[in-house]
């Protein structure tokens, strides 16, 4: 009887361990997307390179909760292209949303940048010419703008080029247009100081409307190229790991929350690009969120590879360098490995 006892009692109270194994498992699970305390918030200075929507997913995630619900307070700020490399190095803020081109020269030249995600792995750039330019060959000679060398435009130009055989130091001239973004650019074709330039849509569209011709489109010629991706450094991460953890759950969550809430996405868009025309944002929408963003955001190893090709012509340490430095996707994966991105997307189902 006593011995009986004995097994009953210990077989309880291993069914309460159990159980209590299996709660506290579920709730590290449910704790990886879960929202953070009020009191827990953290000020945090971001930087976004462009008015574009390769620069987009802060956008989303400021005006729809996930830094909040995240615990930190996000402060938004925009410094133009290369500016913005110097900002990031300077410690004028610790993470920028930018284009992998922006940040590989720092990294060459040794500083610990690191790519903690990439949402934009193709080139989303459009090549677009004047009317009377209509075939590929025809651009010899011509004069193509971009915004800053370095920045993005150039190198999805030099990527659109090399894909379509012209030599874009031979066969072409490229100017810097100067800051202002794509808007500057559309502003030089229409005054006819620009035989040709790339954007992205919306511009696209806009462009297409004053009759302006597109000669190629990255997307479709299927060129890798991380051209939106997180920011920041190594010692950033050393010292501040549980923001840099906070910081891909909010990535994940503003990309769930455009990909599953178009109309109040259309509206952030909108107010970010300071473009009224739907059509526009429409197609933005199409293009970036429905066919570029990914629910597991890494950076693609072959849009990362793409960078350090580019930057061999420039900068030869390139060419031993390990691409494999320049990400560090263990925050991203614990997400997806936890099942808690699956367990994201099933709640909208």
């Amino acid at each position: 009887m006593e011995t009986r006892l004995i097994t009953a009692l210990a077989m309880n109270t291993l069914q309460r361990r159990g159980r209590a194994v299996i709660v506290a498992c579920a709730l590290v699970a449910a704790s990886v997307l879960a929202p953070v305390a009020a009191s827990a918030q953290e000020r945090l200075k971001i930087i976004y390179s462009q008015f574009t929507m390769t620069n987009s997913l802060t956008w989303f995630a400021r005006e729809a909760g996930p830094f909040e619900r995240n615990g930190l307070n996000a402060d938004l700020v925009y410094v133009d292209s290369t500016p913005a490399v110097q900002a990031l190095t300077a410690g004028q803020a610790p993470i920028a949303t930018m284009s992998g081109g922006l940040a590989v020269g720092p990294y060459l030249n040794g500083l610990d940048l690191v790519m903690l995600a990439g949402w934009c792995n193709l080139n989303s750039y459009q090549l677009i010419a004047r009317p009377e330019i209509r075939r590929p060959e025809d651009l010899r000679g011509k004069v193509i703008g971009i915004g800053r060398f370095g920045a993005a435009a150039d190198w999805g130009l030099r990527l659109i080029l090399r894909k379509l055989g012209i030599n874009e130091t031979k066969d072409v001239q490229i100017i810097q247009a100067g800051g202002g973004g794509p808007a500057t650019r559309l502003a030089a074709m229409e005054a006819k100081k620009l035989d040709a330039t790339v954007l992205d849509s919306p511009q696209t569209v806009q462009a297409r409307r004053f009759g302006f011709r597109i000669v190629a489109d990255g997307v479709e010629l299927g060129i890798p190229f991380l051209q939106g991706g997180l920011v920041t450094r190594r010692a950033y991460i050393q010292t501040h790991e549980d923001i840099v953890r906070r910081v891909a759950r909010v990535v994940v969550e503003a990309i769930h929350h455009a990909k599953t809430n178009k109309q109040a996405s259309l509206a952030v868009m909108q107010k970010y690009l300071r473009v009224q025309d739907r059509e526009a944002l429409e197609d933005a929408y199409e293009s970036f969120v429905i066919k570029q963003f990914p629910k597991v955001p890494y950076a693609a190893p072959a849009a990362v590879q793409t960078i350090f090709d580019l930057a061999a012509a420039r900068d030869p340490r390139a060419k031993t360098a390990d691409p494999q430095g320049f990400v560090e996707p263990r925050f991203i994966r614990e997400l997806e490995q936890s099942g808690a991105i699956d367990k994201l997307y099933a709640q909208t189902r």
